[in-house]
């Protein structure tokens, strides 16, 4: 083998092993074989049913002040909302966000206004993930209204927010 082959090889390895320490603290696996192929990009699906009636993961975002709220639901979306807006009209701690809207004042806003969809799939711990990342990036932007205590840095999510400042190691 020349050395410019086995060289090359080693600076391989040093971006496999800064990829695979990044994904190590998520519940996330690199795979060998994508799902992604062309065939299954082109099929088209039908929707017919009411986005508000799916689950997943979904941000509540203060119609007054514009801090957000992620979480995620096995219920549809109108279901989880309503318990949201259940608790706002209870006086209830149960939510952060009707927390927020009662200390603050502020007014709670219609589900079309309020609520996005940040993911439509099952639960699973690919969806923790997922939530995991959105409310550290509204935690970046300090615009969040989570618990902190589960809020922790990931490099990975990092290195996403802010690809330019996260570079592989050179060899």
């Amino acid at each position: 083998m020349s050395l410019l082959y086995i060289n090359w090889q080693l600076h391989l390895l040093h971006y496999i092993t800064f990829i695979t320490n990044m994904f190590k603290k998520t519940d996330l696996r690199i795979p060998l074989k994508t799902n992604n192929t062309i065939q299954r990009l082109l099929m088209t699906t039908q929707k017919t049913h009411d986005k508000y009636t799916l689950s997943a993961e979904y941000k509540l975002t203060c119609p007054d002040c514009h801090k957000a709220y992620v979480g995620q639901t096995g219920r549809s979306f109108l279901e989880r909302f309503n318990e949201h807006k259940s608790a706002f009209k209870t006086n209830s701690h149960t939510s952060n966000y009707a927390k927020h809207i009662l200390e603050k004042s502020h007014s709670s806003g219609l589900i079309h206004n309020t609520m996005q969809i940040l993911q439509y799939y099952g639960k699973s711990t690919h969806l923790n993930t997922i939530v995991r990342y959105y409310i550290y990036t509204e935690f970046t932007k300090n615009n969040h209204l989570n618990d902190e205590h589960n809020i922790f840095p990931i490099k990975i999510f990092d290195a996403l927010l802010n690809p330019t400042s996260h570079k592989p190691p050179t060899p």
